[in-house]
């Protein structure tokens, strides 16, 4: 059975994302990845397991629109492999496994992408570290 864990959006402004987040609805930052390019900021409150994920790709300068600027809702399963392995026999058509890894080579995530039927994607992750 699989569970919500969170929705991305892409933000231009984090500060400014971070503090509308907190103050109109009580969510802060419960776990951050930063990278060169991108930060990653996932914030929850003690109301919720699902978590908003803001994305802030730090070279952008222009506002996103509508159309680029929603990312993907997120759901964690045990295992990946078995997960994808079930859609397919439903003949749906998930992207292959990735793994994300940080500098030192240890596992930071394991998943798939999966899009509805109005093209809307899913992330799959499996349940490791941060993604339970």
């Amino acid at each position: 059975m699989s569970k919500i864990i969170h929705s991305m959006i892409r933000v231009q402004d984090l500060n400014h994302s971070l503090k509308f987040y907190a103050e109109c609805f009580g969510l802060h930052p419960a776990h951050r990845l930063d990278f060169p390019s991108f930060s990653l900021v996932y914030l929850r409150n003690a109301e919720n397991d699902a978590e908003i994920e803001l994305t802030w790709n730090k070279d952008r300068t222009e506002p996103y629109t509508h159309g680029d600027g929603y990312g993907h809702i997120g759901v964690c399963v045990p295992d990946v492999a078995t997960d994808r392995a079930r859609l397919l026999a439903l003949g749906y058509s998930p992207l292959d496994i990735k793994e994300f890894k940080a500098d030192d080579g240890s596992l930071i995530a394991r998943y798939f992408f999966i899009q509805d039927p109005d093209g809307y994607k899913v992330e799959v992750l499996e349940r490791h570290g941060h993604y339970q």
